[in-house]
């Protein structure tokens, strides 16, 4: 019993209890410890490094922006043309002053003499306020009529007020094109008679912007008139867009004054601003603005009913055409700065219609016009064609665009749509310089 008792209970050992240090777990700091990530120096850009971030901020930049233009409305919508490189100013076309030495009439009296006639040694011109006036001895000014109503003289009441842009005196009857109201007739006395109005259609589109007129005058034959809508998409106010865009919008239409009827001769002008008939009426002469040229359209003959080119890559774009006292015909030129110089701005932004197009998303057409340099010049041309002599100033100060010439024999009237006077030229001076020239 002693001895199961001795084997069966369990020894005490000698447990010495734990020291207060020893109930705290020792842990072994450096083989449980977790190891921290080294943090590398940050080093400055290099000037590579900088190079290249600048170069990604400037490309998505230009991206944006480039999106933004390219969704950006231009004003225009411009046509591509191809102009021969711009003549010399040699020979006929070598430069002058002979414009310099006109004499101003009517100076500040007058505003706007867009196109002149004569008759019975006085002068006719409309104006600025659609008004008809009758010019005495260069001195007295009267009203002998008016196209539209009052007030005028700003562009938003034009259309109403009325502008006389082509002028006639045939017979004892002023005739008139009004760039807002269409085709007049008036007698000398003031009686006005609207042949046709600017809201008669051809082809559904109404005359927008009448510029000149050009009646048949031989006895026993017909006595149609023609005249021109320079554009039937904008009107006159519009003339900036309408020579930057280049586009064919412009017509040439007859009217007969027996029947009333009338309608489309030429269906596509590019600009068209002045007609003239040949002293025998087998052809009308169209000037083209923006294609610098001026067209030869037939009646008579196997070319009846077409036309070709009577003058091309004029140093200016061509305005009214005027017979010449020398059998010839005068043609006033706009835009002449526009064609001169080793960068001749016209034919350079004619020759890129996408850059006209981005140019006119931040400037108006108006304003890149006043970006044209001035310079003054009207030519002379023969019956072929061929450019006789020309009278300049390169200076553009006394006259930078001239819409007409006038020529009475012993002088020249210049007319313009801006001036507020009519530029006289002494015809000896013309004739000295014609010869001169030919020499």
């Amino acid at each position: 019993m002693s001895d199961l008792s001795t084997s069966t209970t369990v020894k005490k050992r000698n447990v010495k209890a734990p020291t207060e240090s020893q109930r705290v777990e020792d842990i072994d700091t450096k083989k449980d410890k977790v190891p921290t990530r080294r943090t590398p120096k940050l080093k400055p850009p290099t000037l590579w490094q900088w190079i290249k971030f600048v170069i990604k901020i400037l490309i998505v930049l230009g991206i944006i922006t480039g999106v933004i233009i390219y969704n950006m409305e231009s004003p225009i919508t411009p046509h591509v043309v191809s102009l021969p490189s711009p003549r010399p100013l040699e020979g006929a076309l070598e430069p002058n002053t002979r414009l310099l030495d006109g004499v101003k009439i009517l100076e500040g009296k007058i505003r706007g003499p867009e196109c002149l006639a004569e008759y019975k040694g006085k002068l006719y011109t409309g104006t600025y306020d659609g008004a008809i006036v009758r010019i005495t001895n260069e001195t007295k000014m009267t009203s002998v009529a008016r196209l539209g109503s009052r007030p005028c003289g700003s562009p938003v009441n034009e259309p109403s007020c009325g502008r006389p842009l082509g002028l006639r005196v045939i017979g004892n009857e002023i005739y008139v094109m009004d760039g807002y109201k269409g085709l007049f007739q008036i007698s000398t006395r003031g009686k006005v008679d609207n042949l046709v109005p600017s809201d008669r259609t051809y082809e559904q589109f109404p005359i927008k912007y009448g510029s000149d007129m050009e009646k048949l005058k031989n006895p026993g034959g017909s006595k149609d008139l023609f005249f021109i809508d320079s554009c039937k998409n904008r009107d006159y106010r519009q003339q900036d867009y309408i020579l930057w865009e280049a586009e064919g919008c412009g017509r040439l239409m007859w009217y007969n004054p027996v029947s009333k009827m009338s309608n489309i001769a030429i269906k596509m002008l590019f600009y068209p601003t002045g007609i003239q008939f040949s002293p025998d009426e087998d052809f009308l002469l169209i000037s083209e603005a923006t294609r610098f040229r001026i067209l030869k359209y037939y009646f008579k003959g196997p070319l009846s009913g077409d036309f070709t080119i009577f003058a091309k890559n004029l140093p200016g774009a061509p305005m009214k055409i005027r017979p010449s006292a020398s059998g010839g015909y005068w043609v006033g030129l706009s835009h002449v700065g526009g064609r001169m110089g080793s960068l001749p701005i016209i034919d350079i932004l004619y020759a890129r219609p996408w850059l006209r197009s981005l140019i006119t998303k931040f400037v108006d057409p108006v304003t890149l016009t006043k970006w044209i340099p001035n310079y003054g010049m009207i030519i002379e041309l023969d019956q072929k064609g061929k450019i006789v002599q020309s009278l300049h100033d390169p200076t553009g100060e006394m006259v930078s665009s001239i819409s007409s010439v006038l020529d009475t024999g012993d002088a020249l009237y210049l007319g313009s749509e801006d001036k507020n006077y009519i530029l006289k030229i002494g015809m000896k001076d013309r004739k000295e310089m014609g010869k001169s020239t030919k020499a």
